[in-house]
């Protein structure tokens, strides 16, 4: 049953694909992306480059899994074509749904049940994202890369199974190290387990709203690595936009609240001590 759901969501998700694709490239509203060669694309280019990026749901070569293409900018939406995304972004959420069940006794039933259908080479996240919808113009639109870091507090017993799985019944001198540093680590101090994820790029979205002389200004930020939709009318010019990539990113700011000896004593875990 669960297989079946699965075959069905996806040729709904790509029937829906198909609409979406065919609709973008149809309508004639002001369109702006970028690419990570610091190329920008507009109107009519900058649709076919959307699209060629949705359209891509397999690994194209051997990238790290969890790499993604991206395609972020601002493409003018009319009500269909807002309508038609809003579907296949439910139909990606189906999807991924009949994945997950489907994988629960089997991690590659999913990836099998793909190469019969004629897609043995998926790429699962790439499937599951969103296209970013906004249903009112917004003034200006500025991306930014982020990168975030993931912090875990364990107790000195999970640190102390997690090292002993990895080091097996003969562990190297390098875990027995670690294993010794671990046993004069205090029984009641935590180990911060820290993972640095990688860089991901976010749009800052503003609104400006006047009465008289007074000026409100509402902001919200959103996951963009997609072209953001926006509705806008035939010659309709798009909000003010700037670009922004990876190497421009400004370096992150230690967290106030939460301090960490910079470097890993048990390397291995990626487990750090808190400082006094």
């Amino acid at each position: 049953m669960n297989t079946q759901k699965l075959t069905i969501s996806f040729k709904k998700l790509r029937s829906s694909l198909d609409q979406l694709t065919i609709q973008i490239l149809q309508e004639r509203r002001s369109a702006w992306v970028f690419d990570l060669g610091k190329k920008t694309y507009h109107d009519e280019a900058a649709r076919r480059k959307l699209v060629e990026v949705l359209e891509r749901l397999q690994f194209q070569d051997e990238r790290d899994g969890r790499e993604t293409d991206i395609c972020p900018g601002i493409v003018g939406a009319s009500g269909r074509l807002i309508k038609l995304a809003a579907a296949t972004n439910l139909y990606r959420d189906e999807f991924k749904q009949a994945v997950l069940q489907v994988n629960r006794k089997d991690p590659q039933r999913a990836r099998n049940l793909m190469a019969e259908l004629g897609y043995p080479r998926l790429h699962f996240k790439q499937s599951y994202r969103h296209l970013p919808i906004l249903l009112k113009k917004p003034d200006s639109v500025r991306f930014t890369w982020g990168a975030t870091r993931s912090i875990k507090k364990i107790s000195r017993q999970e640190a102390l199974q997690r090292l002993l799985r990895l080091a097996g019944e003969e562990p190297s001198i390098g875990y027995q190290k670690q294993l010794e540093l671990l046993q004069r680590h205090p029984r009641d101090e935590p180990i911060a387990i820290v993972q640095d994820l990688k860089p991901h790029i976010k749009a800052n979205v503003c609104w400006i709203e006047r009465e008289g002389k007074e000026k409100k200004v509402s902001r919200k930020m959103i996951s963009a690595a997609l072209a953001i939709l926006i509705p806008l009318d035939p010659g309709e010019a798009l909000p003010e936009v700037s670009a922004a990539f990876p190497d421009e990113r400004k370096p992150r700011k230690p967290r106030a609240d939460v301090k960490i000896e910079r470097e890993a004593f048990l390397p291995s875990i990626r487990g750090h001590r808190y400082c006094n």
